[in-house]
């Protein structure tokens, strides 16, 4: 596709000047920069990729369950909610940081105060917060959504940091709007702008004609955890920069066609499914862990594996067992035979304490490699496992690289 025919069928071509102009990232030290359009595209499509491919089957039961069209529309509304999780960018508060972009913007009447002529107040409105109450606002005014059925579909935009937004602070929030648009006659082009990007959301990510269906649906709250979970992972791949590169340098003008990300950033890689080999217990405890010749496996291991491969559909094994039992390890063969009924395993809570290793440490990255296969290939760690780094080693998840992609820090 040429660069000007992906530009219209995209975000870009459904956006004006002011609108284009809103800024997401900035790099001090390269003075590169990404607009929100951009960044709004990438997590939207990385957010697909994940449903499509990484996403347990697990997981996309519990959301289609609870919607009207069922598994498209899951898909639906995890593309949207990454596609429009930063949409608090598009506020003062926010665009004030950068002098040179917030000036940029100003040139298209998005009037603004400087940051320091903001202060301390700019804390009132971090972006998730203000994208939770932005999403909430044209939800209801331009859906006919109700207060009720809002805050279950926004909590993934305001907690996309980690942290769901308490009433405290959506209050504080409303007391100060003109940190989520400068009073005035600027302030309605503010709105505008914020208007035409959910708009052009909508649209692009397909749930302009489902919002009137989603409207009466209970999003129980292990799903609204499961989709904010997704935003989350969507928005630290979509912010790296070595996976999608800023422009060059801050531009004076908006920037009006867009070259397509290549497709090799955006290959993933399905974890591994189970592979029932055939081994006994000790077998598979020597092939999994290289364990040295001789060595044989504890009796509750042992148990653990015979019963895992009894259970025919997902289960709950509690296995309690005293220090230096390989309690650690028997986690791992589990998966094995728990993704049997398609479920992904929800490991048991790490050991309290120091003594546990970060999970890029050499010995679990070694158990993660996938089942059944290729020892050289790498996937990502199940959720929840080694959490907490020892003794001043690196932080979990930092400079852990998952099939060539790096993680580290991904906002700024």
């Amino acid at each position: 596709m040429s660069d000007e025919g992906s530009a219209r069928s995209g975000l870009l071509g459904r956006l004006g000047g002011p609108a284009q102009s809103v800024w997401a990232k900035y790099d001090r030290d390269s003075d590169g920069w990404l607009p929100l359009w951009r960044h709004m595209e990438d997590a939207a499509a990385v957010a697909g990729l994940l449903w499509d491919r990484w996403v347990s089957a697990g997981v996309r039961r519990l959301v289609a369950e609870v919607l009207p069209r069922g598994d498209a529309d899951a898909r639906a509304l995890a593309v949207w909610l990454a596609g429009v999780h930063d949409i608090g960018k598009a506020t003062p508060a926010f665009a004030c940081q950068v002098d040179q972009l917030a000036e940029t913007m100003r040139q298209y009447g998005l009037e603004m105060c400087s940051a320091k002529a903001v202060g301390p107040d700019r804390r009132v409105a971090p972006h998730g917060l203000a994208g939770q109450a932005l999403l909430g606002e044209w939800l209801e005014e331009r859906h006919g959504w109700t207060p009720a059925r809002i805050g279950q579909f926004t909590v993934a935009v305001g907690g996309h940091h980690g942290v769901p937004p308490e009433h405290a602070q959506i209050s504080a929030l409303y007391e100060h709007e003109e940190l989520l648009r400068t009073p005035g006659a600027s302030g309605r082009r503010w709105r505008q702008v914020q208007t035409e990007l959910f708009d052009a959301c909508a649209e692009r990510f397909g749930v302009a004609r489902r919002l009137a269906g989603w409207r009466a649906v209970k999003l129980p709250q292990p799903v609204q955890v499961l989709l904010a979970a997704l935003v989350i992972v969507s928005d630290w791949i979509a912010s790296n920069p070595d996976l999608v590169p800023y422009f060059p340098t801050v531009r004076p003008a908006v920037t009006r066609s867009v070259s397509p990300r290549p497709g090799r950033d955006w290959t993933c890689r399905r974890p591994g499914g189970p592979k029932e080999t055939g081994l006994n217990a000790q077998e598979l405890f020597a092939d999994r862990f290289d364990l040295p010749a001789g060595a044989r496996i504890r009796p509750v291991q042992e148990e653990a594996v015979n019963l895992a491969r009894e259970m025919q559909a997902p289960g709950l094994m509690i296995v309690e067992a005293p220090m230096g039992e390989g309690r650690r390890r028997r986690r791992w063969p589990w998966r094995r035979f728990s993704r049997r009924a398609r479920a992904r395993m929800v490991p048991g809570r790490r050991p309290r304490g120091p003594a546990w290793v970060p999970v890029c440490s050499p010995r679990p990255r070694g158990w993660s490699r996938p089942q059944g296969g290729d020892r050289g290939a790498r996937q990502l760690l199940p959720a929840g496992v080694g959490m907490v780094p020892s003794g001043g080693q690196t932080p979990p998840f930092s400079g852990c690289v998952v099939r060539g992609l790096r993680y580290g820090d991904h906002d700024q």
